[in-house]
């Protein structure tokens, strides 16, 4: 035993070192030999449990990753408050840990079995890919390196950055190999393990996001040039846009959506499936491609719901005014729309609204011993900003302690599949009403909303105002695409980068929206009782100046200022994070700078990204 747990002992170490070259060139040669490791599943397992540890999202990275126009909390991220510096980013030892750990696996695994082996190599090709898709996203240009890196190779440590066209062509080599080797199915906990539907599905959300960046960005800072050719290939947003569809293609039709309705957390006439995927103890296997385990047993616990009462989690009102009608028409078709009560918006909509946000007539997923029905649970400011409290995820209260909550964490489904085909199809202006019918209208169906009857030619000049720089053969379908994501994908970690990729991140920032706008109040609404949703009990006070009677809870009674403003003064949506002035920067924010530290130490080999200033002559 001692000789399994040695390599991780002296792994951990080494996240001591400061810089990404230490790391990448440290290896454990004392005590660990190639020679006489990676030769069991045993030890190949042990080595890639820590990829899934190491390099994938937990719940905890939600707070981060939901940093957008659709949503807020108690804090900003630096993106769209605008902090970010050269001097604020660091590569430390675990920015590139993974990719070390991965690369020295495959060159050593000398497993005799060959389906081990072959499976081993299949994982560290997923992970890799993941690792420098994610990599590129983030900085645009970034090294590669597939082979572990010895402290002699000073050509390597100090090589300039490769073009994110070749690096994301590499990716797309490795998911490749992964689909290849990787099995269909793993013998045990197969939901917990990286699959050949796990490599198919990450390809299509890697694909998309270069083929949709390398679109929008077409001739800027970031993408000067769209086609070029690396190692005989020749790419652009086309080629990357028809390997996503081709890599979803391959999913779709093969699996289904959840549609399981156990927990009754909706009224006699209807379902609620959607709400219940997101807080089941146990990954479903049909709609779930990949998941991480979360089990009182293990040990093994999340605060996502924790998190999300402390920081207020809140939808905003560009966000609910996505979601249709329960006809499947949009919500400016209805008279008076823009001036909605809380209780009149969620009437007739997509039942997804009430299922992700808290509505009139909330159930909690807690049951009442003595009528042993679900509690209900008054909207409070103590868990929303703007009234529209965040509900998906929200499983009893007993996952609401820090590290409490065991509900497994889906990272990868079925939903988002059928979605990037869609996307990918209609980008590249070939979707067809038959792609409709097996993809946007498979998800409206678990919901039973109606279906998309073609595909549609008139854009929504809603949506059209929330994506300006939408553009196509199909545009008015890549809207309706667009909808469909931020409904069906919201709280997700999607959206932000979402934005990134279509060219509307200014939306990112609380500035270009006037904050994040919530639940409409009229002027006769201040200074009184609200009771928000028609229960015969108070649920909001607003007041300015002294505050008067009222028998709306302590946490409701809200006073109107530098926090809380209503966007038209006296009137109008209760809003948070108005005061934001932090204007995006069209020619530097897309891409996050480059550590001014690593500069210095590859000797200014590596480039900063474009608009960022690190003090540095080079």
């Amino acid at each position: 035993m001692k000789k399994i747990i040695i390599p991780f002992v002296l792994l951990a170490s080494a996240m001591a070192m400061s810089s990404c070259e230490d790391f990448l060139t440290k290896s454990p040669q004392a005590s660990l030999s190639p020679d006489t490791y990676f030769s069991s599943e045993k030890e190949l397992d042990l080595w890639a449990n820590k990829f899934y540890s190491d390099i994938l999202p937990n719940p905890g990275d939600l707070a981060e990753l939901n940093a957008d126009d659709n949503g807020s909390s108690s804090s900003l991220s630096a993106v769209q408050k605008g902090t970010r510096t050269p001097s604020s980013k660091s590569w430390s030892a675990d920015t590139w840990k993974p990719l070390r750990n991965i690369n020295y696996m495959l060159e050593n695994n000398k497993c005799t079995d060959v389906n081990v082996r072959n499976r081993y190599d299949g994982v560290c090709y997923f992970f890799r890919a993941l690792f420098y898709f994610e990599k590129v996203r983030q900085y645009g240009d970034i090294p590669w390196y597939d082979h572990v890196i010895g402290s002699s190779d000073t050509e390597d440590l100090n090589k300039p950055r490769d073009p994110r066209g070749y690096v994301m062509l590499m990716v797309m080599k490795d998911l490749d190999k992964a689909y290849d080797l990787l099995p269909a199915r793993w013998p045990s906990d197969a939901v917990y393990h990286v699959s050949k539907d796990a490599a198919l599905a990450l390809k299509s959300r890697a694909a998309l996001f270069e083929g949709t960046f390398r679109k929008y960005h077409k001739g800027s800072v970031y993408v000067p040039v769209d086609e070029q050719t690396f190692d005989g290939v020749n790419i652009s947003s086309e080629y990357f846009l028809q390997q996503a569809a081709e890599a979803a293609g391959k999913i779709v039709g093969t699996r289904k959506l959840y549609k399981g309705n156990t927990m009754k957390l909706a009224d006699a006439a209807k379902d609620a499936s959607y709400r219940e995927y997101f807080i089941l103890e146990d990954a479903e296997t049909d709609e779930t491609i990949f998941a991480r385990r979360y089990n009182v047993d293990l040990k093994v616990r999340h605060g996502l719901q924790f998190d999300f009462k402390n920081q207020h989690r809140s939808a905003s009102l560009r966000q609910v005014n996505h979601y249709l009608q329960s006809d499947g028409t949009p919500i400016q078709n209805r008279a008076g729309w823009q001036t909605l009560s809380y209780f009149d918006v969620f009437q007739d909509r997509d039942p997804r609204l009430a299922q992700t946000i808290q509505g009139p007539g909330y159930l909690m997923a807690d049951i009442d011993e003595a009528t042993k029905l679900h509690k209900t649970e008054q909207l409070s400011w103590e868990r929303t900003f703007n009234g529209f409290r965040i509900i998906k995820y929200i499983s009893d209260t007993g996952h609401e302690g820090a590290t409490t909550s065991t509900t497994d964490y889906p990272l990868i489904r079925y939903a988002e599949v059928l979605l990037n085909y869609a996307e990918a199809k209609a980008e590249l202006g070939q979707l067809t009403d038959e792609d409709i019918a097996r993809t946007i209208n498979v998800i409206r169906d678990r919901v039973g909303m109606p279906a998309m009857a073609s595909v549609p030619s008139t854009p929504d000049a809603l949506m059209e105002s929330y994506y300006p720089h939408a553009a196509g053969a199909q545009k008015a379908a890549i809207l309706e695409i667009r909808r469909e994501r931020a409904v069906e994908l919201f709280c997700e970690g999607f959206r932000q980068w979402d934005m990134l990729r279509w060219g509307e991140g200014a939306l990112l920032t609380p500035k270009a929206t006037g904050g994040f706008q919530g639940i409409y109040i009229a002027a006769d609404q201040v200074g009184v009782d609200l009771d928000l949703d028609k229960d015969g009990k108070a649920d909001l006070y607003l007041y300015t100046g002294s505050k008067g009677s009222t028998k709306a809870p302590a946490t409701n009674q809200i006073q109107l200022g530098s926090g809380f403003t209503l966007s038209e003064g006296t009137s109008g949506y209760l809003t948070y994070w108005a005061a934001e002035d932090y204007v995006w920067n069209e020619d530097r924010d897309y891409l996050w700078p480059i550590p001014a530290d690593q500069r210095t130490l590859t000797e200014f080999a590596l480039t900063q990204n474009p608009g960022w200033d690190d003090g540095l002559s080079q």
